[in-house]
């Protein structure tokens, strides 16, 4: 039985897939297999696949056919389903590791007992090799212990991380012994439900805060779209996550999370709604806010931190006041000017609400950014405002672009299932 099996996923992918198995295969833990599992691809991928197996016995062509209707979820169950390791792990196949991810994982979660290890990982432009911290980087700075056993609260704390299962190692009995699988269905994002699943379900996970994983992004041949109502589809995995929740007996401990989580997706999302599909998002969401009574809404906006107009829409849904609602949509703030939108939400959510992003944050961020500094508005006709209520404004903007950056970056992951690239999330977003 090896230690480890790493699961490589891929579909399409000819230009990328030998540079993926080529860093697998230098992994300094020598006892692995390798399940590289082909969701159908039309192009040479297959054969690359073949061949490179045909000289790494560790390495086991798992090819499918047929492009599934369940895209990556199915090929990463089937990874799964024929897997022996004791741990297993993920990569996607247009991805690179460094040579001791694994062997750094699993020495990790041993010394810890811990059932899940984690370390980070940095996404790689295609076009320039530009290499980025994700969007949720700054959330490793509260991460200041080499392992924890995961309660109500470190669970939250671990589900606001981009729920990629490529930088995470998982005890193959947790999976199997809880059922833990990707859903498979005609949508896309499957990746959250797997992160819920495997978070509350077990009891320990083991830090690595050092970067062993690289994540491609904007890839060359990625579908540009805009937005259409494909992207709506992961609000169906707020059912899937309540009734996994609902069975095993503790919705009641993580609802508000798990409402925080779909008011996050409806601030992106919503965002990026043309005019004409804004009455069907709101069909979609509203049977999800009726499940919920208005205070725990309202707890969910206060404990997400968010802003005035998230609020405005989410408690149109949560009421189903579709009239509020398209009035909130067409009410949003202009965005050609991020200060002045940062300015927006301190004077409708007020002081005490922004003040708690605290004002030395945003002191640093203007001494160290002279981009951002460079933003302030100096039209005569804008009304003055002091230092301190500035650099309040300027705490608004930074989180609402750090939790804009969490949002993008989690849909560039899995964007090009639902066939929007990463370079059109960016183009589209925007403060909010």
């Amino acid at each position: 039985m090896p230690a480890v099996s790493i699961i490589v996923t891929s579909y399409n992918i000819e230009a990328y897939i030998e540079e993926c198995l080529r860093s697998v295969a230098a992994q300094t833990i020598e006892d692995i297999e390798v399940l590289v599992v082909d969701d159908g691809s039309s192009d040479a991928t297959p054969d690359k696949i073949r061949e490179f197996a045909s000289h790494d016995s560790r390495f086991i062509p798992v090819l499918l056919g047929v492009n599934s209707p369940g895209g990556v979820a199915t090929a990463a169950n089937a990874g799964l389903d024929r897997a022996t390791g004791d741990w297993v792990g993920f990569v996607d196949g247009d991805d690179f590791v460094e040579p001791e991810m694994f062997e750094q994982l699993v020495r990790a979660a041993d010394a810890a007992g811990a059932e899940l290890a984690m370390c980070k990982y940095l996404e790689v432009e295609d076009s320039s090799g530009a290499r980025n911290e994700p969007a949720d980087a700054h959330r490793w700075a509260a991460l200041e212990q080499s392992s924890y056993d995961l309660d109500p609260t470190t669970r939250h704390q671990f589900l606001r991380f981009i729920a990629v299962p490529w930088r995470k190692l998982y005890r193959r009995s947790l999976l199997e012994d809880e059922g833990i699988r990707f859903p498979v269905g005609d949508h896309f994002f499957e990746d959250n439900p797997f992160h819920w699943f495997s978070i509350v379900s077990a009891r320990s996970i083991a830090i690595v805060p050092t970067v062993l994983a690289y994540h491609r992004v904007a890839r060359s041949g990625q579908t540009m779209a805009t937005a259409d109502e494909r992207l709506f589809r992961i609000f169906q995995h707020h059912d899937t996550i309540h009734e996994w929740l609902q069975q095993r007996g503790v919705l009641e401990i993580y609802q508000v999370t798990l409402l925080t989580w779909v008011i996050s997706q409806l601030e992106w999302i919503s965002r990026r709604t043309p005019e004409e599909l804004r009455d069907t998002l709101f069909g979609i969401v509203r049977p999800i806010f009726a499940q919920y009574s208005t205070p725990l809404v309202i707890r969910a906006l206060n404990e997400g931190n968010k802003g005035e107009h998230t609020r405005r829409l989410s408690l149109a849904i949560a009421k189903g006041n579709q009239q509020a609602w398209g009035k909130a949509l067409a009410g949003r703030p202009a965005t050609d000017n991020k200060v002045l939108v940062g300015w927006h939400h301190l004077r409708y959510s007020g002081v005490r609400r922004t003040a708690s992003m605290t004002r030395k944050y945003a002191q640093q961020q203007l001494a160290d950014n002279s981009r951002l500094a460079s933003m302030i508005p100096t039209r005569s006709s804008r009304t003055e405002v002091s230092n301190g209520d500035l650099l309040y404004a300027l705490a608004v903007l930074q989180q609402q672009v750090s939790d804009l950056q969490q949002q993008v970056a989690h849909l560039e992951s899995d964007g090009a299932r639902a066939g929007i690239s990463p370079a059109a999330a960016r183009e589209s977003a925007a403060p909010r």
